[in-house]
């Protein structure tokens, strides 16, 4: 059958016409927003673009055919190739709609930002077979059909076009069959738009303008493609860069959770974190091989589950094997012949991951980790020097086109514990580029500058020089970067957490002249990559609980970027679901540091005291959480008789924290009674400071049940969860989340001696009242001991002059 479906696929790829082979798109940028996977990479066989048969009245779509064959003769033969080593004759439909894509609402383009595109991946291990593009929208009744279009391109490759009908602006169905050979790896599906009417073209007219719909969908049919079991691959098959969605890698596990194991699994659910960064990535854990897919399997050898034999092993070991109940499914073994060779392999993934051999199997050699300094994590920007936007994202990134291109973002991540003196502003030095000549209205036209949907500052795009500059421009001895603007701003200490996305938005206006001269219609502006933002005046010291520092950079913990200061308290027997969240835990903390969590410790609640002087991480249900609290005893909550409730408090203890954190009264966390169980898929997590050790955290992840403990660790990833998270309390059920603040706080972070007077009266007006009074009182107390003893050296003086007379 096999065999069939390949003589099928050779024919129809011969007698079809090929199209150049699209370049390969750059992989997708992280913009929050979570796209489902496309199953698909390798090109195949070219169907001829076309309108679909059923359209709605509305636009009309025009195709074109594609290239000569001749030119693609090498491509048609890879894709047989492939084609000839599929691991399935059964092809998969998959439809997507734009919006699952990525599109939160209709592509609407006009004639300022004429075009508008989406990102998407398609998984190594899938071919693509055939395609096709449905699409709705509607165009403005204003546009003249004969020279206005929307082009639909796929990496650069024509698929359709759309043209208006005037009579009936709405459009669609409208279906486009898109050529196989099309699609890469990272796939860019673009929509651009180019406007006529009577009169004068103006970009910046409301009036032409179209739109297409979110609701399109892109329907691709695939077959698997047969597996290449290659460690150098890694992190395929597991994971593929370019699919921009969450990830789900099972791990399997003996059902005796030692810490050793759980350590190596740890540190290869945080490598993978690592690689999955924005997406999220999920580790359920079996004690069995599953019946189809993938997985990764950790152990001792002599405890590997019975369906993989008893391979030779002669120390650590990673290997990559075929799963025994599905030949399309691939196993990753990281063993060895006892628990310290399997965390050595375990590294060898985490940290030798870039030296990994092109076959199936390697021996791994003892891996030394230097110890890392804090606040050093490779995803955090550096808080000693100006950091400049080439370093973190591609200069592509920082690049528009059309008059108004959208939002250029540039992510980054810092420590949340950043504190100023007397809150000084950090700054911004921004330099962008724009067109010269007499293109744009520079009254009219400016670049808007802001930080995590916060408006900072504008600047017109072109600045008037000054006569003097002229005149030096002229005699050829003016500023090289003539047509570079820079400016610095400032941004407030407090617009500044753990993820952060700066944006910068280009908003040009086009100059109208008499005549109706028509100007270019497309321009290209940029932000400069050597633009700098600086945090070096910035030190680490904060005070505590807050869980908004861990949902956003897992602070405390990540301090140090292996968790060599922190350690996970779990039960003495703990199930899967306890397992998978750790796993789980590990992975975002892989995600936020980009770093292996190597110097994590795993211990049990009777073997806490070994570890007192680390950051703890409790994960249990409340049927284990006898064991774990006493850990809580600093918290203002306790947990008895199965269930969370407040503990008791004094008045004075609630007067007590209003003098340590006034600004508390008007949060919106107040101090409020809670009791509960914690059951039906509810989840507490608590942070505190440690018992059993001054400046340390605890923190407390607790559930009745496991569905409750592993919606409380996938909310961490997801950012639109992340504001709401705060105080030292969260409830969590599904995204229902609510917080609480009623526990004492304490500080974490060091400072220099002359800082100290600066931090210890930052926003407390009460010990500002207090020092005052006592600075008045002591110069009080020296103006009458120097007015006594002036007032004694006078009276002395008058009684010799008594007895001299």
């Amino acid at each position: 059958m096999k065999m069939v479906s390949l003589i099928a696929l050779l024919v129809f790829a011969t007698g079809a016409q090929a199209a150049p082979i699209a370049s390969k798109a750059p992989a997708p940028q992280p913009t929050g927003n979570d796209l489902p996977p496309l199953p698909a990479s390798a090109p195949a066989a070219q169907p001829q673009a076309q309108a679909g048969n059923n359209a709605a009245p509305g636009a009309t779509a025009a195709a074109t055919p594609a290239a000569d064959a001749a030119n693609n003769a090498d491509a048609i033969l890879d894709n047989a190739e492939n084609a000839a080593g599929a691991g399935s004759d059964v092809a998969t439909v998959h439809t997507y709609s734009l919006k699952e894509l990525g599109a939160e609402s209709a592509l609407t383009m006009r004639g300022s930002a004429p075009l508008q595109g989406l990102q998407f991946g398609i998984p190594a291990d899938q071919l693509v077979t055939s395609a096709r593009l449905v699409v709705s929208g509607a165009m403005s009744p204003n546009l003249q059909p004969d020279n206005s279009a929307v082009t639909i391109t796929l990496n650069e490759q024509y698929i359709g076009t759309l043209r208006p009908d005037p009579s009936h602006p709405a459009f669609g169905p409208l279906s486009f069959d898109v050529n196989p050979i099309f699609f890469v790896s990272g796939n860019r599906l673009n929509f651009s738009f180019a406007a006529g009417s009577k009169g004068c073209t103006d970009p910046s007219n409301g009036l032409q303008w179209a739109s297409v719909s979110e609701h399109s969908q892109l329907q691709i049919t695939t077959i698997p493609l047969p597996p290449r079991r290659q460690l150098a691959r890694l992190p395929q098959p597991f994971f593929d860069k370019t699919v921009r969605q969450k990830v789900v890698i099972p791990f399997v596990l003996a059902q005796t959770f030692d810490p050793e194991v759980l350590k190596a699994s740890g540190i290869i659910a945080s490598w993978f974190g690592q690689q999955t960064d924005y997406r999220g990535v999920n580790f359920p854990v079996f004690s069995t091989i599953p019946q189809t897919g993938n997985a990764i399997v950790v152990g001792v050898a002599d405890e590997l589950p019975s369906a993989l034999g008893r391979p030779s092993i002669s120390g650590p070991t990673l290997m990559e094997v075929a799963n025994p109940s599905d030949p399309n499914g691939t196993l990753l073994l990281v063993t060895g012949r006892d628990r310290d060779e399997v965390i050595t392999a375990s590294k060898g993934v985490g940290f030798g991951s870039s030296a990994l051999p092109v076959a199936s199997r390697m021996d791994v050699a003892p891996i030394d980790v230097a110890p890392r300094a804090a606040n050093d994590a490779p995803s955090f920007i550096p808080t000693t020097r100006p950091v400049r936007l080439g370093e973190l994202v591609p200069v592509s990134a920082l690049q528009g086109e059309g008059y108004t291109p959208g939002v250029l973002s540039v992510p980054f991540r810092v420590s949340p514990d950043l504190y100023t003196w007397r809150d000084r502003p950090y700054k911004l030095n921004v330099r962008f580029r724009a067109p010269d000549g007499p293109i744009l209205d520079v009254a009219r036209s400016h670049l808007d500058v802001g930080i995590n949907n916060t408006y900072l500052q504008s600047y017109s795009l072109r600045e008037q020089s000054s006569a003097v500059d002229q005149l030096l421009r002229r005699v050829g001895v003016g500023t090289q970067n003539a047509g570079v603007e820079q400016h610095t701003l400032t941004i407030p200490p407090w617009m500044v957490f753990g993820q952060d996305q700066l944006q910068f938005y280009f908003d040009a206006a086009p100059l109208t002249e008499p005549g109706c001269r028509p100007g270019p219609s497309l321009i290209h502006m940029s932000v400069d990559p050597d633009s700098t933002i600086d945090l070096s005046n910035s030190y680490h010291i904060t005070r505590m609980p807050n869980l908004a520092y861990m949902a956003s950079a897992g602070y405390p913990f990540t301090t140090y970027a292996d968790l060599s200061r922190s350690a996970v308290v779990l039960p003495d027997h703990p199930n899967g679901t306890v397992v998978s969240a750790y796993l789980d835990l590990m992975g975002f903390m892989g995600a936020t540091t980009w770093y292996p969590v190597s110097g994590v410790d795993i211990v049990s609640a009777d073997h806490v005291s070994d570890v007192a002087d680390r950051n703890l991480i409790v994960l249990s249900t409340l049927s284990n959480s006898g064991e774990v609290s006493s850990l809580l005893a600093n918290s203002a909550y306790q947990i008895s008789d199965g269930r969370l409730h407040m503990g008791l408090r004094s008045t004075l203890s609630g007067v007590w924290n209003i003098f340590q954190d006034p600004m508390s009264v008007l949060s919106n966390t107040h101090p409020t009674e809670v009791e509960t169980a914690l059951t039906g898929g509810v989840g507490a997590m608590v942070e505190a400071e440690s018992p059993l050790a001054s400046g340390r955290t605890v923190l407390a992840l607790l559930s009745g049940d496991g569905q409750g403990l592993d919606n409380l660790v996938q909310i961490l990833g997801q950012r639109k969860n992340q504001a709401k998270v705060q105080g030292d309390l969260v409830l969590a059920h599904g995204d229902d989340l609510t917080s609480y603040r009623s526990s004492p706080l304490y500080t974490v972070g060091t400072l220099p001696m002359w800082l100290m007077p600066d931090w210890y009266m930052h926003n407390h007006p009460i010990r500002v009242v207090v020092v005052g009074l006592f600075g008045c009182l002591l110069v009080v107390a020296v103006l009458v001991r120097a007015l006594f003893r002036h007032a004694m050296y006078r009276r002395r003086q008058l009684q010799e002059e008594r007895q001299k007379s």
